[in-house]
C-alpha cells in the first residue's frame, strides 16, 4: 500500500496555535472573537499598524465577522485546559478585565501548504504585533515567533 503524508490541518488550527503560543503560559487569556482586518503588509510583518495613518485599531472595536463555532472549539482546544475568554468587543473587555490582563486578536493565517504566518496582536497596554510562524509537523500546527514590532 502507498504511504501518504497527512494533509495540513485547517487554517483555524494554525491561527489557534499562534494564539496559544503568543499567550505564553498565561492561565487566563482573552481572545477577540473574530479575525482582525489589517492590510497584508501588516499581516506579513512588513509594516507596523499605523493608527494615525488610518489603520483600524483591532483592540478598540469588534471585528466585522465572529469566529464560527468550529473555530471557537479549535481555539479552546489549542489552549490545553487554560481559561480562554472569547470577547466580542475588545474595548469593553479591556475596561472590564483587571489591568494587565492579556487580550489577543489574530489576523487570518497566511498559509502556503504546510507553512505560513499569523499576525497576533497583544492589546495590553496598546497594540503590539507578534508575527508567528505556523508549520504543519504532520500531526498538528506548531508555532514559533518570527519577530515583533511595536506600534
Amino acid at each position: 500500500s502507498a504511504s501518504t503524508t497527512p494533509s495540513p490541518g485547517t487554517p483555524a488550527q494554525a491561527m489557534a496555535a499562534a494564539l496559544a503560543f503568543a499567550a505564553h503560559s498565561d492561565p487566563k487569556v482573552g481572545v477577540v472573537d473574530g479575525y482582525a482586518a489589517l492590510p497584508l503588509a501588516v499581516q506579513r510583518g512588513e509594516q507596523p499598524i499605523d493608527l494615525a495613518g488610518g489603520h483600524a485599531n483591532p483592540c478598540a472595536r469588534p471585528p466585522t465577522h465572529r469566529f464560527t463555532s468550529s473555530e471557537r472549539a479549535v481555539i479552546q482546544a489549542a489552549f490545553h485546559g487554560r481559561t480562554v475568554f472569547l470577547v466580542r468587543d475588545p474595548a469593553v473587555a479591556l475596561r472590564q478585565r483587571p489591568p494587565g490582563s492579556l487580550l489577543l486578536v489574530a489576523t487570518r493565517p497566511l498559509l502556503a501548504g504546510q507553512r505560513g504566518t499569523v499576525m497576533v496582536l497583544s492589546c495590553v497596554p496598546s497594540p503590539q504585533q507578534v508575527l508567528v510562524t505556523a508549520q504543519w509537523d504532520g500531526h498538528a500546527w506548531r508555532a514559533t515567533a518570527t519577530g515583533t514590532s511595536k506600534r
